[in-house]
């Protein structure tokens, strides 16, 4: 039975209908109604069915295979709308459908049938029967059918489905929703569970697996087929069976072992069955593979049996992964033929047939399952006997357990009860102190030697926090309460009862309301005294802290500790009231400050120092402990009294109480407040406001808008166009006067220059312009009326066209296999700068379906077109009026050009508090550098920014600094600082030396365990500390707001859906794969989004997340590590756009900063430090915009990615000739436009300084270019690689053939084995011979010499390479070169290390020290390990590059090792210069990299700066995504750059001919339609000639009656009568009888027009039908009603004739409108044929090129004449006397063929060359 769209299609509507009408009836399905409901059967195989189908305009849509079901489709919806009660639900059955399109693959009845009879042979009939994913209810009939009464729930979460599921089994439990809604309550109730189960990488939202320990579950719930298996098994009872079909993913995977060893680990396998992929072709028109694998539970199984273990692995067979079961047990695998192809997905796979279809199937299917049953099915447990035994066996357990236990106890000795009651729970217990500690905190003592006994376990250190249990309350002794003068007092006589005793102390410990005075600095966890009756008083922490008071519970304490905790809350409250009386009055509390002193003194004259080993975790115990810690520091090994206890540190002392000028006055403002502040200011001076306000004229400037004066910095900053329109329209509305006209006038003058129209570079489709114009634009092109409108939220454009013509139609269309894209698709194209993706059939497979490849020749004149439709969109802008083009520049410059960077002066800066002494002693800082001060002024005055220093130049400083400024300004109230792991201890050290007495909390790795990171996170939010500290890994472990994150994730959620509209609306073919990826990312995104919803739903108050926390800033070191952001881009094709959907580092940033930016309303929030803020390309900027600028972009229109690079960026889009001759479309963003503008956005936030900026005091860079020649076994490996990039046939290099996938990424693969190569030819195959001149052997030998050189200094070198990295056991490059250094060269091989040898970070910085000490003198390592966060530059004299970095940033990082402050071998003994080596392999990618990697550093640099000449850059076109491109590889591997030069002339020579044809072959087709189109005006104007004489030939004879109708003048041959009776029977009868031949016959006349009539056969339904026709003849043969009589009215049969005539009226006027359509399209169509290809001279120019080069290669190759021979070797010997010694084969002279290398490789790099050093 062949698959039948049709009927399938009709079928499921029918079904459909049926449930919708019995939901409206709601009552049940008759028995004709169940039929109908049963043939539904799922939408796999009809894709076709999301196509549009609104209305007929759609269908041109439609590929034609799918156009008959167009109709059917267009009813669906219909019937689909009409029962949607709302919008929301209409969207929901939708879903269904798409959801149903994907997974719907509905199982054969007879399978279902053969696994139900064989378990029942077996007397499995289960009474509880779950189906977890029912479809239809193949499973549910087929279980039902064996027992009636048996209890179904069925789930379905297709919500069609599900409806039509509940109305056939009406009786069942049908719930329509997921799996995973299951309750709890039914693990372990069902019989059975069997289903047909969903499969895909799609994730499940179940908490109880992803929180779950076992590996194998979490695993389970990232994929839905797993999951099914494992919560399938919970399900069900001990005994019960899983039976599920499912993809052979499950078994096959080698990720899935985990979760199939879990589902081994309680169940046992019965049986595991492989289907034929042809299972489902009959029921769904698709070809999948399949198990069947039926489980059956057993909880007390104890090991996996052989073949279980089997089950558990993956093996390889024929290449293909594969269950080693199925390897081992092929008999198990139903097939009656097989193939090595690949599945659905193009992977590789074993394709499994059965040409017996279903039933064959089903036949076979039942014998393996009888046979599988019989060997391993275990019945008694099936049926409960061995779960009975096992019951009984659990029941008599607790009572054997009871005996056991009381014959224990009879046989102990009974305790004696001792005379003193046992002591107390103290606080030593409570913490869970051990009695080592607990003797050191009460003795102050040191710390005994560990004995080797074996410690006991320790109990669970109870929290602070927890309320008394009961067994506690039980268990406690009673308190003992103090006195100031006697601690202790008996309180009662001992005659006091027991009883009475344990009642009044349990009276005492209940937790009660706080009745003292709560002050401010009391917080949850505060330790407190509360006074008890006299003198009495109890120790206790507050808990449920609020403004309005708190509850206290008190602790049992001894009396040593009762004293020492009642002094130490004496310290604590006398420190913070001193503390919060001088910050808030800014005054001096003397008297606060000597009781500080008082209290402090007696608790270390008895107790000892605050920090003392006894007496820290005891503070540690209160809220505020780390904060009173914090009063002592250290100092020469002593701790000593913090600064706080002789003078004020939270306001300056010695302030300034009088300045001498205004300038001084406004400094001490801005140093103090961080703005103008004339009441302060005029405090200060003599001068009165007044004067101070001239004075400062220029300085300062009145903002209207604010109420305030501003400093110039401020106020003349940002977008001035938008503040200056602002401020002019407050003062129309408001009375002002000079001081506002003069702050106008300022910021008018400080605008930008405009930018000209003749300026500007315009794209189609940027979404600032208005889409008026870009309609006017399209009218013009197109010749007729285009709108077109724009949708912000689906970033897209609508185009609606009033009438299409050729233009559209044929100028401007393109016409695939399957669709035709106009003109007004290739326009929408066009705006959103896509190419349609066409595919075209090749043949047919064996299933009769299409063979789809891409249509490149479609695809490149599609592209062609759309080129010519957005270049022409900038001709016809130039082409309008003056003032057009003004206003357009007009909107552009105030939209872009209109932001001022100010030049920030933070030289007044004084910064209080900084402690420069202390930096001085510590790093040998001695003053703040103008460039930190100014980079602070700017972060303080726009709240944030880019700090883009590069490294060396002291961003830890300006980080620290900024923090605390803006913490004492009030610009931020809790700053956070997070940085590498290995960077972060130093910033926490360099905050705490700058500023002593700062609160800063820093994050240790102890503090982020998973037991300490609830109670760090609190401490975060509960204190208001100056600043946090971290790592970035540790700041990913913030939890994140869960209402910030739903929203982000919703509105990610959102444009999914809309764009897969968007590309259908385009006319994009949705293939099956990009269908399922978009649902498989929107599954994963609502997976997230429930996820987020159960944790705000399930939220305590312990867990905090970052919006809690209070951060208001975050200064985010190297904040290029987290570039990695998601976004949403249409421009799937484009290389280099790095992964859409970015990291979860970056995501959680994104969180954290748009909480920031939430509270404050404002863009920034944060600050950005990094030296690579761009690391590889312009695209970067945009993740930087939308971290920090959101608002800004969104006043710009720019809310996507593609709304931003349709501005700033152009698409280049290459076509290329692969291999195979076929043309490779290759798009990459590689210009750049508006680079000024886009520069000044970036650096109105950016403080941008290089290291000669700065000033820094580091040595030079000396790059040098080592060039190496091949090596002979490098020679013949380059010849593989060209002969394999143009054949592709991957043996030639010894490896394997490429599968499909490589296939597709064979220059990347080219690439790799390129860089490899010249490298070393052993990390191809370990068997090549190692060479002198290898890459290593150069290297070791450039090393030696340096190290000899430098070996008195005991100078380091850094060695890098990301290739051939150092494995512990494996040959590689680094201990290669190793090994020849310490047996060739004699170098120690101590001290040589390899970076990867470090495996902590103790380790790192041991290595690190022992470089700065000349310890270690070489160090290897990647750019990831080595190039950051390593100061070990102080003796280094020389950098190796092995290979380039894919990034300039990578190159950068690296350089910056060695070429960084603190260099002091290189400053005083190589000339302040540190040598940079780059080895180059000649006719290897190297040399080309390392010249790509300077050009894209120079443009980077260049827009940082603002240094731009050009308005336009192009960034080059290599990335290590995709490699290189074929042509300019085979150029550089045969070593010949003129051959390079001529690679890309061809290249572009094959693009434009190609596009040649292309053009020609539209051409021609317009020339046949001109032709026809020319043909057909000529006929219908003959046509209106000849029926305007007929029709006045009639009305010259018509006779009219006297109301001037006329008159029916009909006579009929051989009938006198004139009748219309008599006619129109006649008329009738000649209708039915006559019999002409298919020949015209005379049958009458009117107005002398003959009539005539003829006979007409054709075939309806296979027989042959005939009918006559009736005309009246004249120049033409005129019809009524299409030649057919009315035969039940003989008058309106009669007067057929007369009405033909007078029709002819309107068919002229139908030929007259043709032919205007005719006249309109002929011009354009003679444009068309006789217009010249453009391109043409470009093409000849080309050709010539080549040809000029082809000579100049040619002449090169000739032979050398015997003089030139004798002058090259005169070259030799002069370069030999420049060269290093002989046998060092390098030269200073850049080499022959390297003439035509860049200029920037000329003018900034040596080359070094080897040569022969034998002289002849």
């Amino acid at each position: 039975m062949a698959f039948n769209r049709k009927a399938k299609l009709r079928d499921n509507i029918e079904a459909i209908r049926t449930a919708f009408e019995l939901d409206g009836a709601q009552r049940a399905a008759t028995p004709e109604e169940r039929e109908r409901l049963a043939r539904y059967c799922g939408f796999g195989g009809l894709k076709c069915i999301l196509n549009p189908a609104a209305d007929l305009t759609d269908a041109v849509q439609w590929a034609k295979s799918d156009l008959e079901l167009f109709p059917m489709t267009a009813e669906l919806h219909r019937l689909i709308r009409e029962h949607s009660t709302s919008d929301n639900e209409y969207k929901r059955y939708i879903d269904s459908l798409k959801s149903s399109v994907l997974t719907a693959f509905y199982t054969p009845p007879a399978v279902t049938e053969a696994l139900a009879d064989v378990l029942d042979d077996y007397n499995v009939r289960p009474r509880r029967l779950l189906e977890p994913s029912a479809g239809h209810g193949a499973f549910v009939e087929a279980f039902t059918r064996k027992n009636v009464d048996a209890n179904v729930m069925a789930f379905e979460k297709d919500l069609l489905t599900g409806k039509i599921l509940a109305h056939l089994y009406p009786d069942k439990k049908v719930r329509a929703e997921g799996f995973e809604r299951i309750e709890r309550p039914f693990d372990g109730y069902f019989d059975a569970a069997v289903s047909n189960i969903p499969f895909g990488d799609v994730a499940v939202f179940d908490p109880a697996f992803s929180a779950s320990e076992s590996v194998g579950r979490r695993n389970a719930a990232k994929a839905i087929h797993n999951y099914f298996f494992l919560k399938g098994l919970d399900a069900v009872r001990d005994g019960g069976i899983v039976a599920f079909i499912t993809s052979q993913g499950v078994m096959n995977s080698p990720h899935n072992e985990a979760v199939r060893l879990e589902m081994l680990r309680e169940a046992h396998l019965v049986s595991a069955i492989r289907l034929p992929n042809n299972l489902f072709t009959d029921y769904a028109g698709t070809e999948v593979g399949s198990d069947l694998v039926v489980l059956q539970k057993d909880t007390r199984k104890e090991e996996l049996t052989e073949d279980e273990k089997l089950f558990t692995q993956t093996g390889t067979l024929h290449g293909v992964s594969t269950n080693r079961y199925f390897i081992e047990h092929k008999e198990q695998i139903i097939y009656t033929s097989a193939e090595l192809d690949t599945d659905p997905y193009g992977r590789p796979a074993m394709v499994y047939e059965h040409d017996g279809g279903a039933e064959g199937i089903a036949t076979q299917l039942r014998e393996l399952l009888d046979h599988n049953l019989h060997a391993r099915l275990t019945m008694r447990l099936y049926s409960g006997g061995i779960r009975n035994a096992r019951l009984q066996e659990q029941q008599a357990q607790p009572t054997t357990t009871v005996l056991k236990e009381t014959e224990r106890a009879a046989t102990q000795p009974k305790e004696e009860k001792p005379e003193i009651e046992p002591p107390v729970i103290s606080l030593y217990d409570l913490f869970g102190f051990t009695a080592e500690e607990r003797r050191i905190a009460q003795t102050g003592g040191k710390p005994r030697r560990r004995s080797n006994r074996p410690k006991l376990a320790q109990p669970r250190q109870p929290s602070l926090f927890d309320t008394p249990t009961r067994e506690t309350a039980k268990t406690a002794q009673p308190v003992q309460t103090a006195t100031a003068d006697h601690p202790i007092e008996s309180g009662h006589s001992r005659q006091t009862s027991e009883a009475e005793r344990q009642r009044r102390h349990e009276e005492e410990m209940k937790p009660r309301p706080f009745d003292e005075l709560l002050e401010p600095h009391h917080r949850e966890g505060s330790l407190v005294k509360v006074d008890a009756d006299g003198a009495r008083y109890q120790i206790g922490y507050l808990k449920d802290v609020t403004q309005y008071g708190a509850t206290f519970h008190p602790l049992d304490l001894d009396k040593a500790q009762q004293a020492k905790i009642a002094a130490y809350i004496s310290v604590r409250d006398a420190y913070e009231r001193l503390y919060a009386y001088e910050a808030e009055y800014q005054d001096e509390g003397d008297a606060m400050r000597n009781d500080l002193n008082i209290r402090y003194d007696d608790f270390v004259a008895r107790y000892g120092n605050l920090n003392a080993k006894a007496n820290v975790k005891l503070l540690m115990m209160d809220a505020s402990g780390r904060d009173i810690l914090a009063l002592e520091r250290a100092e020469n090994g002593q701790f000593v009294k913090a600064d706080i206890f002789d003078h004020p540190v939270a306001f300056a002392v010695n302030e300034t109480t009088h300045v001498d000028t205004p300038e001084e006055a406004l400094s001490a403002s801005l140093n103090r407040y961080g703005s103008v502040n004339l009441d302060y200011m005029e405090s200060l001076s003599d001068n009165s406001r007044n004067e101070l306000i001239d004075e400062l004229k220029g300085r300062i400037f009145y903002n209207p808008l604010s109420g305030g004066y501003e400093i110039k910095d401020r106020f003349i900053a940002g977008n001035v166009v938008d503040k200056a329109e602002r401020i002019e329209a407050w003062m129309a509305e408001n009375p002002h006067s000079e001081r506002e006209r003069e702050a106008l006038t300022a910021l008018q003058e400080a605008a930008p220059r405009p930018i000209t129209f003749d300026e500007l570079d315009f794209n189609l489709g940027e979404r600032w312009i208005p889409t008026g114009i870009y309609s006017a634009y399209a009218s013009y092109l197109f010749d007729t009326d285009i709108h077109i409108g724009y949708s912000e939220s689906m970033d897209d454009y609508a185009v609606k066209c009033s009438m299409r013509n050729a233009k559209i139609l044929d100028q401007f269309c393109v016409r695939g296999y399957y669709r035709t894209y106009d003109g007004i698709a290739l326009l929408k194209h066009a705006l959103v700068n896509t190419v349609p993706d066409m595919t075209k059939s090749i043949g047919k497979d064996e299933n009769g379906h299409d063979i789809k490849v891409r249509d490149s020749e479609g695809i490149q004149l599609a592209n062609a077109k759309i080129d010519e439709i957005r270049n022409g969109f900038v001709e016809w802008l130039s082409e309008q009026s003056p003032e057009f083009k003004e206003r357009l520049a007009d909107m552009y410059n105030r939209k872009f050009n209109c932001f001022v960077r100010p030049q920030y002066d933070g030289s007044h800066q004084t910064f209080p508090d900084l402690d420069l002494k202390a930096l001085d002693r510590r790093f040998g800082i001695k003053d703040v550098y103008q460039s930190q001060k100014d980079c602070i002024w700017m972060l303080k005055q726009n709240g944030g920014g880019i700090c883009d220093h590069e490294v060396g130049t002291g961003k830890t400083l300006i980080m620290c600094v900024a923090a605390h400024e803006m913490k004492r300004l009030g610009l931020a109230h809790k700053p956070m600082i997070i940085g590498l792991k290995a960077n972060v201890a130093e910033i926490a050290e360099c905050y705490r030396t700058a500023y002593p007495n700062a609160k800063i909390l820093y994050a240790s790795e102890k503090d982020f365990t998973p037991e300490n990171r609830v109670r760090f996170f609190n401490n975060i939010k509960n204190n208001d500390y100056d600043c946090v500290i971290m790592s970035h890994d540790q700041f990913g472990k913030i939890p994140q707001s869960p209402e910030m994150q739903q929203r982000i994730l919703q509105a990610e959620l959102d444009t999914v859906e809309e764009n897969l509209e968007v590309l259908r609306r385009q006319g994009k073919e949705i293939s099956r794969g990009m269908l399922r990826g978009l649902e498989k990312r929107k599954i994963n995104l609502s997976v997230k989004l429930e996820s987020i919803a159960h944790a705000i739903k399930s939220r305590t108050d312990d867990v905090v997340d970052f919006k809690q926390m209070g951060i208001d800033h975050i200064f985010v070191d190297e904040s290029h590590q987290f570039k990695n952001l998601m976004f949403n881009t249409r421009h799937d094709r484009v290389a280099g756009l790095g992964n859409q959907d970015g990291s979860q580092k970056a995501l959680n940033m994104l969180y954290a900063i748009r909480t920031i930016q939430e509270r404050t309303g404002k863009d920034l929030g944060a600050t950005f430090l990094s030296g690579t803020t761009i690391s590889n390309s312009l695209t970067e900027l945009y993740l930087l915009f939308k971290y920090l600028r959101p608002k800004e972009l969104e006043r710009q229109n720019i809310n996507s990615f593609d709304a931003w690079a349709a501005i700033f960026a152009k698409k280049s889009t290459d076509f290329e000739f692969s291999v195979t001759n076929n043309i490779v479309q290759k798009e990459r963003f590689r210009y750049f436009i508006k680079v000024p503008e886009l520069a000044a956005f970036y650096s109105e936030i950016t403080d941008y300084r290089t290291a000669e900026d700065v000033g820094v005091d580091r040595p030079d860079k000396n790059e040098v270019l080592h060039n190496i020649p091949p090596t002979p076994q490098q020679e013949e490996f380059i010849e593989k690689l060209m002969q394999f990039a143009k054949s592709g046939d991957a043996t030639i290099l010894g490896r394997s053939k490429l599968s499909d996938t490589e296939e597709k990424a064979k220059m990347l693969i080219a690439t790799d084995y390129a860089r490899k190569m010249a490298l070393d030819m052993r990390l191809i195959d370990p068997n090549y011979d190692d060479h002198v001149d290898n890459k290593a052997s150069h290297c070791a030998r450039m090393i030696a010499e340096y190290y000899r050189k430098y070996d008195e200094q005991k100078g380091t070198q850094f060695v890098f390479s990301d290739l051939g990295t150092f494995q512990p056991g494996q040959w590689n490059v680094y201990s290669e070169i190793k090994r020849k250094l310490v047996e060739d060269y004699g170098i120690p091989s101590s001290e040589i290390r390899f970076i990867q040898e470090c495996k902590n970070e103790k380790a790192r910085k041991a290595v690190i020290d022992a470089m700065n000490e000349g310890k270690v003198r070489v160090i290897f390592g990647s750019t990831s390990m080595l190039g950051t966060g390593v100061n070990a530059q102080k003796r280094a004299v020389a950098v190796h590059h092995l290979d380039t970095p894919w990034r300039p940033s990578d190159l950068a990082q690296r350089d910056g090792r060695a070429v960084r402050k603190g260099n002091e071998i290189a400053k005083q003994f190589a000339g302040n210069k540190v040598d940079v080596i780059i080895y180059a392999v000649e006719k290897s990618l190297d040399s080309y990299k390392f010249n790509l990697l300077h050009c894209k550093q120079t443009f980077i640099s260049q827009l940082k700066s603002g240094a731009m000449g050009a308005r336009t850059i192009d960034e080059g076109a290599m990335d290590e995504k995709s490699g290189m491109n074929f042509s300019e590889y085979m150029a550089i591997l045969s070593g010949n750059t003129d051959l390079l030069d001529k690679a890309r002339l061809e290249k572009k020579v094959a693009a434009l001919e190609s596009e040649r044809k292309s053009f020609y072959k539209a051409k021609s087709g317009s020339a046949w339609k001109l032709e026809e189109y020319t043909k057909t005006l000529a006929h219908n104007n003959d046509c209106i000639v000849k029926m305007s004489a007929d029709y006045e030939t009639f009305l010259a004879r018509v006779q009219t009656d006297k109301e001037g109708n006329k008159l029916n003048a009909l006579r009929l041959d051989g009938l006198d009568a004139t009748d219309h009776k008599s006619l129109g029977t006649h008329l009738q009868e000649i209708a039915k009888n006559a019999t002409t031949g298919g020949e015209y016959l005379r049958i009458g006349e009117l107005y002398g027009f003959p009539i005539l009539v003829k006979t007409e056969s054709s075939l309806k339904e296979g027989v042959e039908v005939k009918q006559n026709r009736f005309f009246v003849e004249g120049a033409y043969k005129y019809t009524y009603n299409n030649g057919q009589i009315a035969m039940a009215d003989t008058k309106a049969a009669t007067m057929n004739f007369l009405n033909a005539l007078e029709r002819i009226p309107k068919l002229v006027e139908q030929y007259r409108e043709k032919n205007v359509e005719y006249e309109r399209d002929i011009p354009i169509l003679q444009q068309t044929v006789g217009g010249v290809w453009k391109k043409e001279d470009e093409l000849k120019q080309l050709k010539s090129e080549v040809a000029a080069l082809e000579r100049k290669i040619q002449l090169e190759l000739a032979p050398p004449k015997p003089e030139a021979v004798q002058g090259q070797q005169t070259d030799c010997e002069t370069v030999q006397t420049q060269s290093p010694p002989t046998g060092e084969r390098a030269t200073t002279e850049p080499p022959s063929d390297m003439s035509n290398q860049s200029q920037f490789i000329r003018e900034h790099v040596q080359i070094v060359r080897p040569i022969n050093s034998l002289k002849m």
